[in-house]
Parts: C-alpha cells; sequence; structure tokens
C-alpha cells in the first residue's frame, strides 16, 4: 500500500477591506468658491433690476442672470477639470436656462389670461348669448354660450370629416402599401405646413364665393378639416406602427382576409391611440381664427342649425371683443380666452392620458 503524502497549504490571508471611492466627493478651494460665486452672484444684480428698473422679467433673465450663471458654471468646471469642461458647462446652463425662459414665457401668459378672464367668469357668461348686449354692457350681462356651443358643432363636424379620412389614410401608408404611399405621404407632409389662413381662403373661393355653400358651421368645419387631416393621419400611421407585426400574420394563417385583418384586428388593437390622434387633431384647430374669420364669420344669435347662417365661435368672439375701446367688452375677450384655454388643457391632458394608457398596455 502506496502512502500519499498530503500537502498542506498555509491558510491564505484574508484580503484587505477596499473603502468605496467617492471622486465626486474631492472639491477644491476654487471649486467651492465658484460655486458660492455662482450661487450669490447671479441673483444680486437680478433682484436690484427687479427693484429698480421697468425691464420685464424675461429680459432682465436673459441679459443679466443667463450671462453670470454662465460665467459662474464655467469658472466651477475649469477649477475641477480643466478648460475642457468649459464647453460641457456652457451646453448645461443653456439647455436649463431655455427651459426655464419656455416655463416663464408660458407661466406669464397662462397666469395673465387667468388672471384677467377670472373677472368675467360667471354663471350667465357661460350660458347666455350676445343678442341683446352691446359692448359697453357690464359683465354681469351677456357672455359666450353662443359662442362655445358654435364652436362644439364646427368642432364635432370637422373631426366626423376628417377622422374617417386621416385613418384610411394611415391603412393605406401603414397596411395596404401601394405604390401611391411616396405622394400621400408627401401632400399630407405638405398639408402640416399650409397656414390656416390659406384653409379659409380656399374654401371661401372654391365653395362660398362660387354659390355652394353659405357662410356657416359647415364652411368652418370644412376650412378647420384641412387643417386636422395632417395631425390626424400622421398620429395614426405612427400608431398603426406600434401593433406587432405578429397579430396581422396571425391572422393571415388562420384565413382572415386584409381586410378583415385591418378592421378586426389592427384597427381594435390601435383604438386608443386612433383617439389620442383624434383628440390631437381637434386641440390643434381649436383656436384657429382666420379659417372662421372667412367662413363662418360671427352671430350674437345662438345658432344650432350648421348650414344656413353663420355662427358664432369662441376665436371669433375673442377677435371681435379684443378690439373694442370698451373695457367691458375687453374683458368678455379675455373671460372667452380663459375659456378657450380651458378647453384645450382639457383636451391635451385627456390625449396624455390615453397615451400612457396605451405603452401601459403595450
Amino acid at each position: 500500500m502506496t502512502a500519499h503524502a498530503e500537502t498542506i497549504l498555509p491558510p491564505r490571508p484574508p484580503a484587505p477591506q477596499q473603502s468605496a471611492g467617492r471622486p465626486w466627493a474631492r472639491r477644491g478651494p476654487g471649486f467651492r468658491l465658484a460655486v458660492l460665486l455662482g450661487t450669490i452672484l447671479p441673483p444680486v444684480p437680478v433682484i436690484a433690476a427687479l427693484l429698480y428698473t421697468d425691464w420685464p422679467p424675461v429680459t432682465i433673465f436673459v441679459a443679466i442672470y443667463l450671462p453670470l450663471q454662465l460665467i459662474a458654471a464655467c469658472a466651477a468646471a475649469i477649477s475641477q477639470r480643466g478648460t475642457r469642461a468649459a464647453g460641457d458647462a456652457v451646453i448645461i446652463v443653456l439647455a436649463i436656462g431655455a427651459t426655464l425662459l419656455a416655463v416663464i414665457v408660458l407661466g406669464s401668459i397662462l397666469s395673465t389670461i387667468a388672471i384677467r378672464g377670472y373677472q368675467a367668469m360667471s354663471v350667465a357668461f357661460l350660458t347666455q348669448n350676445t343678442l341683446y348686449i352691446s359692448p359697453s354692457t357690464p359683465l354681469g350681462y351677456g357672455g359666450v354660450g353662443a359662442a362655445v356651443l358654435g364652436t362644439f358643432i364646427i368642432v364635432a363636424l370637422a373631426t366626423v370629416i376628417t377622422v374617417p379620412i386621416g385613418i384610411a389614410t394611415a391603412v393605406y401608408v401603414t397596411e395596404v402599401r401601394g405604390r401611391a404611399v411616396p405622394y400621400v405621404r408627401f401632400f399630407v407632409q405638405a398639408m402640416s405646413g399650409v397656414p390656416s389662413v390659406v384653409a379659409g381662403l380656399f374654401i371661401l373661393v372654391v365653395l362660398i364665393l362660387s354659390g355652394a355653400l353659405a357662410y356657416s358651421a359647415l364652411a368652418g368645419a370644412l376650412a378647420y378639416s384641412i387643417l386636422m387631416l395632417p395631425t390626424v393621419a400622421r398620429t395614426a400611421e405612427e400608431v398603426l406602427k406600434l401593433v406587432p407585426e405578429e397579430l396581422r400574420t396571425g391572422a393571415l394563417a388562420l384565413g382572415s382576409t386584409r381586410a378583415r385583418v385591418v378592421g378586426q384586428v389592427v384597427l381594435p388593437a390601435a383604438r386608443t391611440g386612433i383617439v389620442t390622434a383624434t383628440i390631437l387633431g381637434i386641440a390643434r384647430v381649436v383656436g384657429e381664427t382666420a379659417p372662421l374669420l372667412l367662413t363662418s364669420l360671427s352671430n350674437d344669435r345662438t345658432i344650432i342649425n350648421p348650414v344656413g347662417n353663420p355662427i358664432a365661435s369662441l376665436p371669433v368672439f375673442i377677435f371681435d371683443k379684443v378690439s373694442l375701446p370698451f373695457p367691458d367688452a375687453v374683458a368678455r375677450a379675455w373671460g372667452a380666452a380663459l375659456v378657450l384655454m380651458v378647453i384645450v388643457a382639457i383636451l391635451f391632458t385627456a390625449a396624455r392620458l390615453l397615451s400612457a394608457r396605451r405603452f401601459a398596455k403595450s
């Protein structure tokens, strides 16, 4: 029997414990000084300009705060990482500054409309028309009821006209994929750049001046349809592209025709996105004034018939009242602008919620 010598290895010493490094915590005195200057230096002249000058906040932000913040950010970056970091600091400050500038401008517009429009808010303002109202009548009488109803009728007709055409266009581009797809995409893209006044002029010349149609809600809806169609078609196209290809091939493998696949598989799967496209199209045109000035005009009465009579609308109501030299008429215009802003905000919020729900399901 052979004896095997067992080799006994010495125990391995424990590995030294390494402390977690924090390179971002290494801050020199130059960096701290630059951060201190960046924190203290820009607000001082800004506060002084706000107190002792009549400059608007946007001008103060662009002319004083942003240059000083650029200098402080570049000093902090150079003191920490050298001259190469100055470019990164400039880009970061400009990006944040552009965002803040957009927020300031948007907040200024929204707050102005809300403050001035709230003065006209009342039940009478939201429900009455301006049939027996003069421009100097107090705010307690007359309102935008007829204009809200007219806007709803015009937008509803435009939606009924546009949505089927926009969905059919998206289906042709994504499902049929015929030879005319490049031309269809080109014309849809070209229509997205058409000025709103051109859409109104087209309906005016082709249909109204020729006698085929009178100034009415239908004429305004046709002008709106020209502006809505690109938004609905492009958004619906992108939504249909998100439908998995496996659904199409599976339905075709079961013996379904292409038409049944589109009608019973693809469109139901993209239903939420199509609703979002519709809402975005409505929000795109609900505030347009130029087409309605040329097609539906205005009316002090409450009109329900969409054909044969001019009809009131919120954009035209604002356009008519804001230019009058009477404080109460201008206040009504601000109130109508607030109502229109709330409607647009509701539409965009609904579109965002539907989009979030669609992506959550996918």
